[in-house]
């Protein structure tokens, strides 16, 4: 269960993107970003590092490729591989059916299928605005067929609520606040909702998220540590 939580803040953190992008991903080829993410009591679970390495026009638009590592607290690596965003028209999309399976962390006869909707950052995002909808599936079964955990998360009400000041390790960044609802149906395990909140920086991308249960008890967070650009 540990393992999916760390891929659901994969896709979410996945919001890199071209120069031809909306402000707040206008990332260059090379940059380096690190985030570490952690448990509702601020206890490090993983660490997320991706690079840039490329990005070429396709279809009036930009593609970005960037590799990705996820290590354990004790600095084994978990997963790695390499992903992709495209912008088009200024907007920013994250597609989470472009997340490769070299990402997901390994397991014997252990085969996961994800699918979902775009996650679209409008270009001109300014206070007030409301973003569209998104899904996530993802399903995990073992070689011979035999289902095991299935994940379904929708995420609803997205809406960029204020601009603010944001402090990390990596140092102050003007961000704009992103909120939205993730309602996840789980197979075995059970729904469950979360309030999200993420921050956006110009040139970076997400630097900040933080998960909330219906009681507005904080569940997980993910943040910036380091930026090389």
């Amino acid at each position: 269960m540990k393992n999916l939580s760390v891929l659901l803040a994969f896709f979410f953190s996945y919001q890199l993107s071209a120069q031809e992008c909306t402000d707040y991903f206008k990332l260059s080829k090379g940059l380096k970003i690190e985030m570490v993410s952690y448990d509702k009591k601020d206890k490090p679970v993983a660490t997320l590092k991706s690079e840039v390495i490329d990005y070429k026009p396709v279809n009036g638009g930009f593609l970005l490729v960037y590799d990705t590592e996820t290590y354990d607290t004790k600095g084994r690596l978990l997963a790695k591989g390499q992903a992709s965003g495209k912008c088009s028209k200024g907007d920013y999309i994250a597609d989470v059916r472009n997340i490769s399976s070299d990402m997901i962390p390994k397991a014997a006869d252990i085969k996961v299928n994800i699918d979902g909707d775009k996650m679209v950052y409008p270009a001109g995002m300014k206070v007030g605005d409301k973003l569209p909808d998104a899904t996530i599936n993802i399903a995990s079964t073992l070689a011979s067929g035999m289902n095991l955990i299935s994940i379904s998360a929708t995420i609803a009400n997205r809406k960029v609520e204020s601009l603010e000041t944001v402090e990390t390790p990596a140092g102050k960044f003007d961000c704009l606040k992103i909120t939205y609802l993730m309602n996840t149906k789980m197979k075995l395990l059970g729904n469950k909702s979360l309030s999200c909140t993420e921050y956006l920086a110009k040139g970076v991308g997400v630097i900040k998220q933080e998960q909330f249960d219906e009681k507005g008890k904080k569940q997980s967070s993910m943040m910036l540590t380091k930026l090389e650009k």
